[in-house]
């Protein structure tokens, strides 16, 4: 396995539009997420303009060494935000590099979360048969704070939501 990488969070530009498209249409994206059939140019379009539009959303490109490796999405709300994120996967796999660039996303988006965004908590929500997703918030000291039923492609399934707190995570050793 690689090391971990530093992963750097940026702005995500109009540029990035179609590279973050291909990375949430793979296939393995696509099946840990709440709508898994794959996303049209134009569907991802009209997300795209709807998020720049929003200040309270924050499109972020994860980046090791300069090179687009994930994005991460914030949602401000009640002074905090909800997150999500996705990486890419096949240009990581190829380099033996997935899961330390995993590790290392999350760790750039709690510092970033709870240092230059000032964020009081930050949550997010993961679909319990996840438990890679599920065990790794844990690691970083998300707790579950509750769970609720969903359909996704007809089947009903359990979602996971979990917080963590600025507090909480300064107090925390996620490594």
């Amino acid at each position: 396995m690689s090391p971990v990488p530093t992963v750097k969070l940026r702005p995500a530009r109009d540029d990035d539009r179609d590279l973050v498209l291909a990375w949430r249409n793979h296939r393995v994206v696509r099946q840990a997420s709440f709508t898994t059939h794959v996303i049209a140019p134009d569907e991802h379009a009209a997300w795209w303009a709807r998020v720049a539009a929003d200040d309270a959303r924050h499109v972020l490109i994860a980046c090791a060494d300069d090179t687009p490796v994930g994005v991460v999405i914030l949602d401000e709300a009640g002074g905090g935000a909800d997150w999500s994120f996705y990486l890419d996967v096949d240009g990581l796999e190829a380099r033996r590099a997935l899961l330390p660039t995993w590790i290392a996303t999350e760790i750039a988006t709690l510092d970033h979360a709870f240092g230059p965004a000032g964020y009081a908590e930050l949550r997010g929500e993961a679909l319990a048969k996840n438990s890679a997703v599920v065990k790794l918030h844990e690691r970083f000291g998300f707790t579950v704070t509750g769970e609720y039923q969903r359909e996704v492609d007809g089947e009903t399934e359990t979602v996971l939501r979990y917080a963590l707190t600025a507090a909480a995570y300064r107090e925390e050793d996620p490594a």
